[in-house]
């Protein structure tokens, strides 16, 4: 276990990191999952709350956009939150994949 949280946890915090991001962001946007399966408004997430506020209140866009803006407010601020694990993540999993396919090939003969 020593082993596990001092060697493997490290070299894929990243990864793990970017993954939960994309995770967060797919469920804060999943509008039909919500609509399809949601019965009460108290349990539907904000996503939903924005888009009955449009059907609702479709002549006032300012505060439609408004509402908006503070729905999407969440998942800016993660995003800028883990923007550095993110890219070092990408970055880190280009480099490991070129040098991995640079060193299996065989010699020119």
């Amino acid at each position: 276990m020593r082993l596990f949280r001092s060697v493997v946890l490290p070299l894929s915090r990243n990864a793990l990191i970017t993954s939960g991001v994309f995770a967060f962001l797919f469920a804060w946007g999943d509008t039909l999952f919500a609509l399809t399966l949601t019965t009460s408004d108290a349990v539907r997430p904000v996503t939903l709350g924005v888009y009955d506020y449009l059907g609702a209140h479709s002549t006032r866009w300012d505060a439609t956009m408004a509402t908006a803006v503070l729905a999407s407010l969440p998942a800016a601020v993660l995003l800028v939150v883990a923007q550095r694990h993110v890219t070092d993540g990408a970055a880190r999993s280009v480099r490991s994949g070129r040098s991995a396919t640079r060193g299996s090939a065989s010699p020119p003969r």
